[in-house]
This record gives C-alpha cells, structure tokens and sequence, in this order.
C-alpha cells in the first residue's frame, strides 16, 4: 500500500533494547513481543486535526505491536490513502508501472499471485484485470470490507478472493505461490526481517516477489531530511537503522511508523535468504504531490513523476522504488 512520509524533528541512533511491532498482524499478542532488534524507547505526543493535543501515547515494549496493529484498523487511515493515491493522476502511474510488471513477468494466464498486505485491494484489481488470479490477503478487517465493496463493485469477485492473514506469520505452505506482490508494506512492519522471511519462505523456487519501497537515498529524502534537521521541522521522532530511516509519528488515527528503507540492505536481506535481485527501476521520483492534494502544484508533480517513469527510472534519486527479486 502506498504512503505519506512523516516529518521529524530530528534524529536518533538506537541505544538499547526497546519495543516492535508493526502492520500485518490481527491476533492480539498482549504477553509477548517479537523483537528483531534492538530499539530506544520513547514518548510521542498526539496532536488531533486540528492541532489540539490529545493525551500523551505511550511507546512502551509491550503494547507497542497492538498499538500499531490499532491503528491501520482505523477506517480513518485508509480514508487518508485513498484520497491522497487513489486518484486519476496517481492511478495513471500505477496503470504504466504494472504494465511494466507484468512485461518483464510475462506470467502465463491465470497465473496466481499473492497480494500481500493488500489494504482495500487497488494493486489486487490491477492484477486481476491483467490476468492474474489473486489471493489478496491483510490483517486489516477494515480495509477487507472495504477492499470487498469495490471488488464486488468491480466485477472482479471471480478473479480476487480475500483472506485476513498476519504478515509476520502467514498459514500458507512453503512454496505457495509462483507471484508474490508487497506494495508500501514493508515500509510499516517493524519487525521487518521476519516480515521478509515469511515472504520468501511462501514463494516457490523460481518465483518472484515484487516489492514497492521508499528510497532512503532518494532526492526527496536527502533534501527533506536536511532541511527538517536544520530547521528542526516537523513533530516525529527519527532513528537510523540497518534497515533505513524508521518514522515514528502519532497521527489521529494512532501511532504510525513509516521507513524510508536502504535498498541496498533490503538487497542483501533477500540474497541472504535465497533471492536475486532481477530488476529494479523507479516508482514514482517523489511523492510530494501527496502534500499539495489537488492544486496546479501536485498536478505538476504528477507530470514530472510521468515524465521520469517514461523515460528515466534510474532509481537512485527516486523515492519511490520497485524490485523485483527471484527464489533460487
């Protein structure tokens, strides 16, 4: 699914062990807590729409998954998405970037494809109008019924079938599926490396896992984090990772963590468990227009983004980007 990038007020390096969690789960786990690394613990105060402070959220080791979880539950959070990506300038993009996909995929018909972490299912219908049978899965009930309305709404109830699942523990088999799909997920999951882990462990061997991530090393990422840590900009707190720059930001909807991820180690990440980088290129060379909503200026940045898509997709200065890796 795609994404806003918090702001932040500056930086901070990860001193010791601390909280996890992220988006995929639905199952309440109140007595323990994955942790895959270490991680400083914080506060982060909430703010509502309006800018009136709400009560102090607490970032503690052991609610921290649940309050996550709490919030991509909220209808709120979806709402925010699909006014800001599902719109007919962002869905020109996407149209072009799946066409992309699925040329250098050349998937036989009826090819089936897992979604994973699907939201309200915008990728999955992609797919299914070009071919694929998709199993569309997320721990979201919310973003489940919604994604239900519009399939149904869409004829395509015979090409999608819904399923909530945890990202970070999935019950399908080893070797599930040939096609895998994670859009503006992973980017949410604290607990990343076992979010990859299942990834790779239910794609058959020579199948391929089509990723979307920010790029930590992007234009947009460079000049935005300089500026906010010289000016000290913004409300959310900041750490630096192996994995990229994690954003820890309370919104209306809850407490919210978004990652702008360091490709090369997501790279290394998936060679470690077996897969090869086949392809990546460009998504979106920035998302800024998701600050301007519908004005001249997020039209023109819209064009700019089209313009780079069609006849660039050098990925390093893009803040969106897409790979494609193969199981061996």
């Amino acid at each position: 699914m795609p994404h806003r990038g918090p702001e932040n007020t500056g930086e901070e390096r990860r001193k010791g062990p601390g909280p996890t969690g992220g988006r995929g789960g639905f199952r309440k786990r109140r007595d323990r807590l994955r942790i895959c690394r270490p991680r400083p613990q914080y506060r982060v105060d909430r703010h509502g729409k309006e800018g009136t402070p709400h009560k102090e959220v607490p970032i503690v080791e052991n609610n921290l998954s649940d309050q996550l979880k709490e919030t991509f539950s909220e209808e709120e959070m979806h709402q925010n998405w699909i006014r800001v990506y599902r719109n007919p300038l962002s869905a020109a993009f996407y149209e072009r970037a799946f066409d992309r996909i699925c040329s250098l995929l050349n998937p036989p018909r009826e090819a089936g494809i897992l979604d994973v972490g699907c939201g309200t299912c915008a990728q999955s219908m992609r797919l299914a109008r070009r071919g694929f049978q998709v199993l569309a899965v997320d721990f979201s009930e919310t973003a489940l019924k919604k994604a239900e309305t519009e399939i149904r709404s869409a004829g395509l109830q015979d090409r999608i079938t819904l399923r909530r699942e945890d990202i970070l523990s999935l019950t399908l088999g080893d070797g599930s599926f040939e096609y895998l799909l994670c859009w503006g997920v992973l980017m949410h999951i604290a607990d990343l490396e076992r979010a990859i882990s299942e990834l790779i462990r239910v794609c058959k061997p020579g199948g391929r896992i089509i990723i979307s991530e920010g790029n930590m090393s992007s234009l947009q990422s460079r000049i935005l984090r300089g500026l906010k840590k010289a000016f000290r900009l913004g409300k959310s707190r900041v750490v630096r990772g192996k994995e990229g720059y994690e954003f820890w930001e309370s919104t209306s909807s809850g407490v919210l963590l978004t990652r702008q991820a360091d490709i090369r180690w997501l790279v290394r990440r998936f060679k470690e468990g077996g897969c090869s980088l086949e392809h990546r290129f460009a998504g979106q060379f920035t998302e800024l227009y998701s600050v301007f909503h519908s004005t001249p200026a997020a039209w023109s940045i819209h064009k700019l983004n089209d313009l780079y898509f069609r006849h660039l997709m050098w990925p390093l200065p893009a803040f969106g980007n897409i790979c494609i890796f193969r199981k061996e």
